[in-house]
């Protein structure tokens, strides 16, 4: 609804705007609770059929106007940093090259500040990774839940992945590789020699084995490939629907006459509102 198709909020009105036009705020206030289990080590009998109350705040945070590529969206299970992807539904070549470096600078942010002291062993985490890319930014925290977008993945391949060691990524020229990668001295990464290649003796190569199992464990890290049918989705905005108070996508849904309807009660409102501020104006 806003002029600039951002959340940037200058005044109340703004934000009461901003709150309104959103479904997922709705969603988030009317049911809270969705998708959750009892919590089994409380001892009072009650807790179990009356949900508790929720104290609510108004977040206010600086806006910035991010680079919607360098925006990544990253699933926990069980303390494991299970895989990753961009959430920018268009492809970007610059992307491919950095992949290795952007994914070692999340597993090293994860590892150090979310993995031991975020309260759920599951969840679903944003960051973004500006220039120079040496410094990852933490935006949101979401639930490990099927309302929470998945991105490039499907919530079933994700609750059925395995712990991620040796992923199978696809180049951006659609070739499948196997990658085994093992960080080194310097903080980059590079791959592990697999069984069976070169002309190591069988000791030599068990050696490799045992040195590739102890490597570190990295995430899959999912980008959108030149060819992908959603790579150039311009005109197609992302949640365009969410963007609308609920009043305006009733109305449209109605047809001509419920668009007409509610115009017609929006022009009174904006009537009685500078009806209201002359009043105030003549009365000082």
């Amino acid at each position: 609804m806003s002029a600039t198709n951002d959340t940037q909020c200058r005044t109340a009105n703004d934000i009461y705007l901003l709150l309104k036009s959103s479904d997922f705020i709705s969603h988030d206030l009317e049911h809270p609770f969705d998708d959750c289990v009892p919590d089994t080590t409380t001892t009072d009998d009650s807790s179990s059929s009356t949900p508790p109350e929720i104290p609510y705040y108004l977040v206010l945070r600086k806006y910035v106007n991010f680079n919607p590529s360098l925006e990544f969206r990253c699933f926990v299970r069980n303390r494991v940093l299970l895989c990753m992807c961009q959430r920018d539904q268009n492809h970007f070549d610059f992307l491919f090259p950095m992949r290795d470096s952007l994914r070692s600078r999340i597993q090293t942010f994860f590892d150090e500040k979310l993995k031991d002291t975020f309260t759920d062993p599951n969840f679903v985490f944003d960051v973004y990774i500006p220039p120079p890319h040496d410094r990852v930014w933490l935006i949101d925290i979401n639930p490990w839940a099927e309302r929470t977008d998945s991105l490039l993945f499907s919530w079933m391949e994700i609750l059925h992945m395995k712990d991620p060691v040796g992923i199978r990524e696809e180049d951006d020229n659609g070739e499948e590789q196997f990658v085994r990668l093992s960080l080194n001295a310097n903080g980059d990464l590079e791959p592990v020699a697999g069984p069976g290649e070169g002309s190591e003796s069988e000791s030599e190569s068990a050696s490799e084995d045992e040195d590739a199992d102890d490597a570190p464990l990295f995430p899959e890290f999912r980008l959108i490939k030149r060819d992908d049918p959603e790579a150039y989705a311009f005109t197609t905005p992302q949640y365009s629907a969410h963007k609308l108070p609920k009043e305006v996508v009733d109305a449209s849904i109605s047809g001509p006459g419920g668009m007409s309807e509610f115009l017609g009660k929006w022009q009174d409102i904006l009537a009685k509102q500078a009806q209201e501020s002359d009043s105030d104006n003549e009365a000082q």
